[in-house]
């Protein structure tokens, strides 16, 4: 049945769009180099020119020269498995199969800039279409999700912000999308991203240095109309009896009766500094929350031009995630860390291998799994279905991406491969043991807006269509019985692999 949903979506719009979009080929910029998940983020260019363009006079004046940004956006996924439903809601009456079929997408308006102030709001919406939103099915994200009813559609003002800009000082304060702060991001992978509450400072007055500052009250998970604090927002809960999340001492009158945190609304401070030249760039970040977790993240970049049409980078990543003040989760001392080498061609090829590790502590919020619900997990091998921040994960990933307009075989096409191997700790005397598994996933992605240049996320104005495919298979070869009469409570199984797919159709102006 997905097969039909998804072909009558894309049938109706390209019929609609194509029309309006075959003048906007001459949109093709230059080449973008693919973001991959850890990959380091721009140095802020100069705004000068675009403020010029906009600059207002009169209270009049800003409206009227002010920006509409929108995005229509159908999505729909299926994923046809036991995991997730073990993961994310266990002893429910879930089947195996979780999916949504939705039409949303956002409708945003900010004003010129008077005297370098300007303000802004964004409206996201997400409606079910085509049925299959069963409460059954639920789980992915992509729709509201009541309890004990159906998947549902979800309506919210996710920005309302006031903004100061002029040029090397920006300053913005409300509800925000937070795209370029590393653990705090947009994860866009459903039908609207998370956004954030809360201040941002940022300085780029030293050529090649932009410092990030930020004080942020709340989060809205991508399929919710409710702001949560940090804590929240991370989703921190007490697990089984038998095996708890928590370890160590903690306050229980900070719980409610499910074993979600249920205490005093916590805020995260940011500190970020990105510094960048030629053929190198290092950044170092701070994530503090109160009473609850200090995450420090490293990165850092070289890049070796070969030969004129190759590029070879070098690349590393570190984190340190420990408990602070009260601990409203217990313990939380974990780490990861990772290497990444990747060559890009001046004709739209890409090939990169990556090895991550994430440590196993028995003593540590749930053996050393790291808390990375404020954006997209920023792993080298987060890949599609597998964020790899599990506890004791050591990972290789390898991959290609090929922009098949630039090579000449075919316009306005991207597609990508990459393959995971995830080795978890699994021997039986592990308290926090789980299966060994492997990813092989498939992007592709269509612009009818622009014949090459682009990535598989890419924000492409006009409408563009995407494929991704995920297949994940599991280890069964277990004694799962011997596992259960060691530690008293089994272990979460998948017995057989499965398929995750997802398709997108956007217009975006």
């Amino acid at each position: 049945m997905w097969e039909h949903y998804y072909m009558r979506v894309v049938t109706v719009l390209l019929i609609v769009g194509t029309p309006l979009l075959a003048v906007d080929e001459i949109k093709a910029d230059k080449a973008e180099a693919p973001r991959l998940a850890g990959d380091s983020l721009p140095i802020k260019a100069d705004s000068t020119t675009e403020k010029e363009d906009h600059e207002a006079t009169t209270v009049g004046e800003a409206f009227s020269k002010g920006k509409v940004k929108g995005l229509i956006r159908y999505s729909g996924q299926n994923r046809d498995n036991a995991y997730h439903v073990l993961q994310d809601a266990p002893g429910t009456a879930h089947s195996k199969v979780q999916s949504y079929s939705a039409l949303g997408g956002y409708l945003g308006y900010e004003t010129a800039a008077l005297y370098n102030l300007s303000i802004g709001a964004t409206f996201y919406t997400s409606n079910p279409v085509f049925g299959g939103n069963t409460y059954q099915r639920s789980g992915l994200g992509g729709l509201a999700e009541p309890v004990n009813e159906d998947q549902a559609a979800y309506h919210v003002l996710g920005e309302a912000y006031l903004k100061y800009d002029d040029g090397e000082n920006l300053l913005k304060i409300g509800r925000q999308e937070m795209p370029n702060y590393r653990f705090v991001s947009l994860s866009d992978i459903r039908m609207s991203p998370f956004t954030h509450e809360g201040v941002i400072y940022e300085n780029t007055s030293i050529e090649g240095l932009q410092i990030n500052l930020a004080y942020i009250t709340r989060q809205k998970d991508r399929n919710a109309v409710e702001f949560k604090d940090m804590v929240r927002a991370a989703r921190v809960q007490i697990g089984s009896a038998a095996n708890p999340n928590i370890r160590g001492s903690y306050d229980a009158s900070n719980f409610d009766a499910n074993g979600k945190y249920a205490g005093p609304d916590k805020a995260m401070s940011m500190l970020g500094g990105l510094y960048g030249q030629d053929n190198w760039k290092v950044e170092a970040w701070d994530f503090y929350v109160n009473d609850f977790v200090n995450t420090v993240y490293l990165y850092g970049q070289y890049n070796i031009d070969i030969i004129d049409t190759w590029t070879t980078s070098l690349a590393g990543q570190y984190v340190s995630q420990k408990d602070v003040g009260s601990r409203v989760a217990g313990n939380v001392d974990t780490w990861f860390y990772g290497f990444k080498a990747q060559a890009s061609s001046s004709n739209g090829m890409v090939f990169f291998a990556a090895y991550n590790e994430v440590a196993y502590n028995e003593n540590s919020y749930d053996g050393g799994t790291l808390f990375v619900r404020w954006g997209t997990p920023q792993m080298f091998n987060s890949f599609q279905v597998q964020d790899s921040e599990l506890a004791g994960t050591k990972s290789i990933g390898v991959g290609a991406q090929f922009d098949l307009g630039a090579l000449g075989l075919l316009d306005s096409t991207v597609i990508r491969f990459r393959y995971a191997d995830y080795n978890m700790p699994d021997n039986i005397t592990q308290r926090d043991a789980a299966q060994d598994r492997t990813e092989a996933t498939f992007d592709l992605r269509y612009s009818f807006a622009r014949t090459q240049g682009f990535g598989i996320f890419t924000k492409l104005d006009g409408l563009s269509v995407q494929f991704r495919m995920a297949y994940d298979d599991f280890r069964t070869d277990y004694d799962f019985k011997a596992y259960e009469d060691v530690h008293g409570y089994s272990i979460e199984k998948v017995t057989k692999g499965f398929l995750d797919t997802r398709l997108y159709v956007e217009y975006r102006f």
